[in-house]
This record gives C-alpha cells, sequence and structure tokens, in this order.
C-alpha cells in the first residue's frame, strides 16, 4: 500500500498526460474524418474520392506502432524531429482519420440524398446544407461508431510507451522495474484506464432523447 501511495503522484499525471493526448487525437480524427467524408458527398466517382480511400484503406491496414515509428524514427531523417508527443499526436491522428473518415461516410449513407439536393435546389450554399441539414443528422447516427473508437483511442496511447511518452503504461513500466511489484502497478494501471474510459462508454450507451421521448 505504502509503495501504491508513493508512485500515485505520478500515474496521476501520466493519466493526465493520456487523458489530454487522447482528447487531442479524438477531436482532430472527428473533425478532419468527418470533413473528408463531406468533402466528395454527392459524387461517387472522382479522383479526389479515389485518394481519401486509399489514404484510409493504408493507415487502417499499417500497424499503429509503425506509424509512429514512421514519425518518431523516420522524421529525423528527414531534418525534422516530432518529438515523442508530437509524433503519437500526427500517427495516431492520421490513424483515426482513416477509421472515423469510414464511419462517418457509412452515416452519411443513410441520410436521403433528397436532402441535400433539396437544400441546393432551395439555393442554400454547400457548407450551410451540410451544417444545417447534414451534420445533425450524421453526429448521432455516427455516435456508437465513433466514440467505440474513441475509447479505443484511450487504449491505444499505451503504444506511445514505445516511444518514451509518460503515459500510464509508461510509469506502471518503470514503478514495475524499481519496486519489483508488478500486481501493484498493474492494477493501479487497470483502475486508471476504467476510470478514463467509463464516461464514454456511459455517454455511448444512452439512447438519443427522441428514442427517449418515445
Amino acid at each position: 500500500m505504502e509503495i501504491a501511495f508513493a508512485w500515485l503522484p505520478r500515474l496521476l499525471v501520466a493519466a493526465a498526460l493520456t487523458i489530454g493526448l487522447s482528447a487531442v487525437v479524438f477531436t482532430l480524427s472527428a473533425v478532419l474524418g468527418l470533413l473528408l467524408s463531406l468533402i466528395h458527398y454527392g459524387r461517387e466517382k472522382s479522383w479526389l474520392r479515389g485518394g481519401i480511400e486509399a489514404f484510409s484503406a493504408f493507415f487502417r491496414s499499417v500497424p499503429e506502432l509503425v506509424v509512429l515509428f514512421l514519425f518518431f524514427f523516420g522524421g529525423p531523417q528527414v531534418g525534422i524531429d516530432f518529438g515523442p508527443i508530437g509524433s503519437t499526436i500526427i500517427a495516431f491522428t492520421l490513424v483515426g482519420i482513416a477509421f472515423d473518415y469510414q464511419v462517418f461516410k457509412g452515416a452519411l449513407k443513410a441520410i436521403a440524398f433528397g436532402q441535400y439536393e433539396a437544400g441546393l435546389a432551395l439555393g442554400l450554399p454547400k457548407r450551410i446544407v451540410f451544417l444545417r441539414v447534414l451534420v445533425p443528422q450524421v453526429l448521432p447516427l455516427a455516435r456508437k461508431g465513433w466514440i467505440t473508437y474513441a475509447i479505443g483511442t484511450v487504449k491505444r496511447m499505451s503504444i506511445a510507451s514505445a516511444v518514451s511518452v509518460s503515459e500510464i503504461l509508461y510509469v506502471t513500466k518503470q514503478g514495475i522495474a524499481a519496486t519489483n511489484a508488478p500486481f501493484t502497478f498493474l492494477t493501479l494501471a487497470v483502475g486508471l484506464y476504467i476510470l478514463i474510459v467509463t464516461p464514454l462508454l456511459v455517454f455511448n450507451e444512452r439512447k438519443p432523447k427522441q428514442a427517449m421521448a418515445r
């Protein structure tokens, strides 16, 4: 117990870093993934769509650790040192965009294309049709997949320990090495991960207000 209390402040700092990095990656991935799904909306066949699909397929196929190493070790080779934090954000954001793009694209397909055409026929600018008509419908439809991937993002941050990012797993490994008390530190790590993802799990299981009203 004394060991746990001694290392708890460092673990809490690591948890805060994990939450911060996850929030940044989650936000960037969601915004850019949604943007990519809207860019070619209404044009089923275009070079732009082909490029976006290729981007998504590539980053969904390559292991996250490989992408992380690509920026962490590859960056300095071309004169750009992203550092552990920068490499983590860039690598996981690119992977997140690839997955979120597919989630939002699927949600868009569930919306009648006639709504988009009707908005344009009324003389509304495309951006207004997107923001006022499509996006409010897309977000609830995409919520399950979107939040599920966000939960995965939190757990995925443990991979960043491979490039010395002081997130939960990195500090856990340090604690185990220093005290030879693996059960204590792994228990604390599990508890912290549960505390972090539980609000997301609860939010993801909530029914939309429209459904609750029925």
